[in-house]
């Protein structure tokens, strides 16, 4: 194990390449990978951890760009993205081997200290659109009437989601969000957040229901 104060890219956490970035009261260190047998195959925790993993990556890599935002606040030591991978192999992933899935109540695309939505929910607009709506802001201090909300739709037949970032004024208190019309007949899951004016400050997105597309 090497201690070092200053790298080519600074301290870090993780793995890169063949060594490890760690941290231990305080100081950095930096160690190699063990040596692994190309004989050795894995074991079932391993697999079963692969598994997991690959299930959370699979949902999240679409979402790359609004989770740069929504967890723009981890930056000591761990990027946005990573940070969005560990909460949700923690707490997303349902379901048993091999057939994982994500637990669609438990997705979380955004965390932060800004009020979040009060009391949102979701009707159908028909012609393949979502009605979202929520309550006035309450706490000024941790919010203000010019933040914007971020929407996203999630369908889990195909696999796919419909966003959109910055759509409206908190105050606006609902927004019409349209969806492919291939969607109808299918169940969705929505979800929205807050983001400031100036884009610094964020709220815990939110679970605002499912619903069919009509």
């Amino acid at each position: 194990m090497g201690k070092y104060k200053k790298g080519i890219l600074g301290p870090f956490r993780g793995i890169v390449g063949t060594v490890v970035g760690a941290i231990w009261k305080g100081i950095h260190y930096m160690r190699s990978l063990p040596d692994v047998s190309p004989d050795r195959k894995p074991t079932p925790a391993q697999l079963n951890q692969q598994l997991r993993f690959s299930t959370v990556m699979e949902f999240l890599k679409p979402l790359k760009l609004l989770l740069e935002i929504g967890y723009q606040a981890f930056t000591d030591g761990i990027s946005p993205f990573n940070a969005a991978c560990s909460y949700h192999l923690k707490y997303a992933v349902m379901g048993t081997a091999p057939d994982y899935l994500i637990n669609p109540v438990k997705v979380v695309f955004s965390v932060g200290d800004l009020e979040e939505p009060q009391d949102p929910g979701v009707t159908t607009g028909g012609a393949a659109k979502v009605l979202f709506d929520w309550g006035a802001l309450v706490d000024t201090d941790h919010g203000a009437a010019t933040d914007k909300a971020t929407f996203m739709v999630y369908n889990p037949t195909l696999l796919k989601y419909v966003t959109l970032r910055n759509a409206v004024a908190r105050t606006a208190l609902s927004f019409s969000l349209q969806l492919p019309a291939a969607w109808i007949g299918h169940d969705v899951h929505c979800y929205m957040a807050f983001v400031s004016l100036d884009g610094k400050l964020v709220s815990n997105s939110v679970y605002a229901g499912a619903m069919p597309v009509i």
